[in-house]
C-alpha cells in the first residue's frame, strides 16, 4: 500500500509534530515529494541514509556500448528451443523483443557486486539487502529494430524510488530504472524496469512463495508449458551476465533469502511471453520476414505477482482483444494455477 505524500509550499520537509517520518522519495511527478512512514517500522538510521542516497541515485546515468551479434542470439535461442534460431544467423537479423538484454553487460567485478551477486549500481543502503524483479514496460521503434551488427548504445537512469509498505514485507524501496537503447539510425527501445528492495525477513516463512490466491479466469487463444530446469537458469544467467545468486545458488536462495528453491528470472519470464507471440505471429507469416522487417510490437507493460521456482512447470497464456489482435493481454500461471506475471502487449 502507498503512503500519504504531503509537501509544504516550497516543496520540502515537513516540520515532525509526531513520532513519525516524512521520507524523500523522488517521484518523477513530484520530485521533492515526502511519503510519511512511521519510526517504529524504519528507524532514524535507515531513514537518514535512504535520505542521503535517493538524490546520489537519482543524479546517476550510464552509458554502455555494444554491437549485437548472432552467436549471442543463436545461443538463447537453444537456450529458449526457439524456432527462430537457425534464421537468426542472417546478417543484420533483427534482435527478437526483449533479446537485448544479452547484450549491454555491466563490467563490475566481484568484488562492485551486492552480497546476493547482483549489480550494487542502483541498490539502496543496507538493510535493504534483497531483490526482486517487480515489473517493468518495454517501447519499441516502430520502423528502427535492434539489429545484429550495429554500434548500438544503451543509456540507463534512475527514473525515481518509492518507498512502500507492504503488510507482509514491511518497507519495500522502488527503484525505477529507464533504459534508452539507440543504434546508427536513433532511438531503438525503451526499457523501465522497477527492482524491489526489502529487508531480509526475520522469518523465513515471510518470504516470497509461490501463489495461489491470484488466479486468472481467462480463457487463452494460445498456450504454452515451460518446464524450468537448472541448466535453463544457467544459460539465461550466463548469457546476461547475471549473478544473482537466487536464480543458481539452491542453499543461499533457500537458507539465505528464504525463497522455495531457486528462482526463474523475470526478465527471462517476460521474455518468453514476448516469444510466445513472436511464435503465434510467425506461424502466419515466415519468421524470415519478421528477422528482417522487425515484428510489430508497440509496447508491452507488465507485473511481477509471485515467483516461479526452478523444476515447477509453468503456463505461458494469451488472449487477443475482442475487437482486434492489435492488443494482446499475457500471463503466466505456476503449477498451481496461481498468477506469476501479467500484462498487456499493444501491436503496432
Amino acid at each position: 500500500m502507498s503512503l500519504p505524500i504531503q509537501l509544504n509550499k516550497t516543496g520540502s520537509m515537513l516540520p515532525q509534530r509526531s513520532p513519525r517520518l516524512w521520507f524523500l522519495t523522488g517521484n518523477t511527478r513530484a520530485s521533492n515529494s515526502l511519503t510519511r512512514l512511521r519510526w517504529s517500522t524504519i528507524g532514524r538510521r535507515n531513514y537518514q541514509s535512504l535520505e542521503t542516497w535517493i538524490p546520489q541515485v537519482k543524479a546517476k546515468c550510464t552509458t554502455q556500448h555494444d554491437q549485437p551479434t548472432s552467436t549471442q542470439l543463436r545461443l538463447l535461442g537453444v537456450t529458449l528451443d526457439s524456432p527462430f534460431t537457425q534464421a537468426l544467423s542472417t546478417p543484420q537479423a533483427v534482435v527478437p523483443p526483449n533479446w537485448h538484454l544479452i547484450y549491454f553487460p555491466d563490467y563490475v567485478t566481484e568484488a562492485q557486486l551486492s552480497s546476493d551477486g547482483y549489480d550494487a549500481m542502483y541498490a539502496p543502503p543496507s538493510p535493504f539487502d534483497h531483490r526482486v524483479w517487480a515489473g517493468g514496460q518495454l517501447e519499441w521503434s516502430a520502423n528502427n529494430s535492434l539489429r545484429v551488427g550495429q554500434s548500438a548504445t544503451l543509456t540507463t537512469e534512475c527514473e525515481n524510488v518509492e518507498v512502500k509498505e507492504s503488510a507482509r514485507l514491511s518497507q519495500l524501496v522502488l527503484v525505477n530504472l529507464k533504459r534508452t537503447v539507440a543504434n546508427e539510425t536513433g532511438w531503438a527501445l525503451t526499457e523501465r524496469r522497477t527492482l524491489a528492495y526489502m529487508v531480509p525477513p526475520t522469518n523465513r516463512a515471510q518470504s516470497s512463495k509461490p501463489s495461489t490466491r491470484r488466479t486468472s479466469s481467462r480463457q487463452a487463444d494460445f498456450s504454452e508449458t515451460v518446464h524450468p530446469t537448472e541448466i535453463m537458469l544457467f544459460r539465461y544467467s550466463a548469457l546476461t551476465f547475471n549473478s544473482h545468486r537466487i536464480h543458481y545458488d539452491q542453499p543461499y536462495a533457500t537458507q539465505v533469502e528464504g525463497h522455495p528453491g531457486i528462482l526463474v528470472h523475470g526478465p527471462l519470464t517476460c521474455t518468453l511471453l514476448l516469444h510466445l507471440v513472436a511464435k503465434q505471429l510467425a506461424s502466419t507469416k515466415s519468421q524470415q520476414e519478421y528477422l528482417q522487417n522487425g515484428f510489430p510490437f508497440h509496447r508491452f507493460t507488465y507485473r511481477a505477482l509471485s515467483p516461479l521456482v526452478v523444476n515447477q512447470p509453468f503456463t505461458l497464456g494469451g488472449k487477443w482483444s475482442s475487437t482486434s489482435q492489435k492488443t494482446c493481454e499475457l500471463w503466466v500461471t505456476n503449477h498451481q494455477g496461481g498468477l506469476a506475471m501479467a500484462g498487456t502487449l499493444e501491436l503496432y
